[in-house]
């Protein structure tokens, strides 16, 4: 009878032990989970403080008229949607999203290069005359991204 007992405590023992080593393990893993969640997410506020600076960046460029407004258009537009894919479609960038959308067509770089002068003619007075029809509220709008507050914005 006495043997019966050792060997149930025993049995009672091994299963603590086993129990105790796998909560161990469990909460080391947990720890290691939060410390890989803190670390995307402080990745995350870093690449979106450089998207949020990129954005400002370009915006007083265009203010201050050091960036053509399609080019800077063009640019906005694929910072606000890496930043976040819903910011372009705010009513406070609707004229940036829609001179985009006006001009993403266009070619540019080695395409806009490859181009006869003619085609090239064509192409930049549709675009001196979209900008010069979109330029005031494209630059209000500008105005707008250089005080905007990207902070309430949520991660993708």
């Amino acid at each position: 009878m006495l043997y019966l007992i050792i060997i149930g405590i025993l049995i009672l023992l091994g299963l603590a032990a086993t129990a105790a080593y796998y909560v161990i393990k469990l909460r080391k893993v947990q720890a290691q989970q939060a410390q890989q969640i803190e670390n995307n997410r402080q990745a995350w506020q870093k690449h979106r403080d450089e998207l949020v600076s990129d954005l400002r960046f370009i915006a007083n460029a265009m203010v201050q008229k050091q960036c053509e407004i399609t080019e800077g258009c063009m640019r906005l537009a694929v910072l606000m949607d890496r930043l976040d894919d819903e910011l372009q479609h705010k009513h406070q960038f609707s004229t940036i999203r829609a001179h985009f959308s006006q001009t993403a067509h266009m070619p540019t770089h080695e395409a806009y290069k490859a181009l006869t002068r003619k085609e090239k003619f064509k192409l930049d007075n549709q675009r001196y005359a979209l900008e010069e029809q979109n330029r005031e509220q494209v630059l209000n709008e500008a105005k707008v991204l250089l005080e905007y507050r990207f902070d309430i914005l949520t991660p993708n």
